[in-house]
């Protein structure tokens, strides 16, 4: 639980820097607007994006093939943008403009939960 916790709030916080980084494109209001954003995030990656990845897998499946593979990142990050870009319709307080910017913000905030994954596992594995 502690490292949910722990992640949300580096989410938030790279939300924050995101935007200020985005020219505009992305804004957010306030922390607490950048903490609701992560936790819509984080589920909608958790519960939508394992459903939308499957359907878009199933029907582009001779593509991956022939990418060797390359396709499901392209899939991946187009699912990770669209989820980026529905958050910001829904949150108050968590604008993106264009669907361009929710790209590169998913692929930013990508980056980011990646490290933040790194460095939660590896306190949990001092912990054992």
């Amino acid at each position: 639980m502690m490292s949910f916790i722990i992640r949300t709030v580096i989410n938030a916080v790279a939300l924050l820097v995101i935007a200020n980084v985005s020219g505009g494109q992305i804004q957010v209001k306030d922390f607490g607007s950048a903490i609701i954003a992560a936790i819509v995030l984080g589920l909608a990656n958790a519960v939508v994006k394992p459903i939308l990845y499957f359907i878009a897998k199933s029907l582009t499946c001779a593509l991956s093939c022939i990418t060797l593979g390359l396709w499901s990142l392209v899939l991946s990050w187009l699912i990770n943008g669209l989820l980026f870009y529905a958050v910001g319709q829904l949150v108050n307080g968590f604008v993106v403009k264009s669907f361009g910017a929710a790209l590169w913000g998913a692929l930013a905030l990508s980056v980011v939960n990646a490290l933040a994954t790194v460095l939660t596992r590896q306190d949990e594995d001092k912990k054992e």
